[in-house]
C-alpha cells in the first residue's frame, strides 16, 4: 500500500543516508527532473537510475519533494521542505542520542576532535560574543 504524501504540520521521518544525498541533489538543482538528479546524482553517488526513481518516490511519500505542476511528459520535483530545518531537526536528533541533549559536549567533542584552523577558532568566537549580547 502506498502511503500518500505528508500533510502540511506532520513530523516528517527521518532520512537515510541516501535519501539525504539525493535531497541535497534537489535541494541544490531546485525545480528539477528525475533525468535531472540522474545525472547530477552521477556526480555524488553513482546509483542505477531506477533507485534514484525509488528513492524520489519515497521522498515524495515522506513529504521531502512535492511534484510541480508541469506540461512536460515526466513528472518534474521540488523541495517541499528547507534544508535548514532539516539540517536543524538532524541536529537536534544527534544531540539527544549521542550528547544526551547537551550542545557544550558535542562543541567539547568537535574542539577535542575536529581540525579547526585558527581562522575557525576566531570566527567562532565572533559568533559566541554575538550571541551574548543578543
Amino acid at each position: 500500500m502506498t502511503r500518500k504524501p505528508a500533510k502540511r504540520g506532520e513530523r516528517l521521518r527521518t532520512l537515510s543516508p541516501l535519501e539525504l544525498d539525493v535531497m541535497g541533489v534537489v535541494w541544490q538543482l531546485g525545480d528539477c527532473s528525475s533525468a535531472e538528479v540522474i545525472e547530477a546524482m552521477g556526480k555524488v553517488r553513482p546509483l542505477a537510475p531506477t533507485t534514484i526513481r525509488t528513492v524520489l518516490g519515497k521522498l515524495r511519500e515522506k513529504g521531502y519533494v512535492e511534484l510541480v505542476p508541469t506540461i512536460e511528459r515526466g513528472y518534474r520535483f521540488r523541495a517541499a521542505v528547507l534544508r535548514e530545518s532539516v539540517a536543524r531537526r538532524s541536529l537536534k536528533d544527534l544531540l539527544a542520542s549521542l550528547f544526551r541533549g547537551s550542545p557544550r559536549e558535542a562543541i567539547a567533542y568537535l574542539l577535542d576532535d575536529a581540525d579547526i584552523s585558527d581562522a575557525d577558532f576566531e570566527e567562532l568566537r565572533r559568533m559566541i560574543e554575538s550571541r551574548r549580547r543578543s
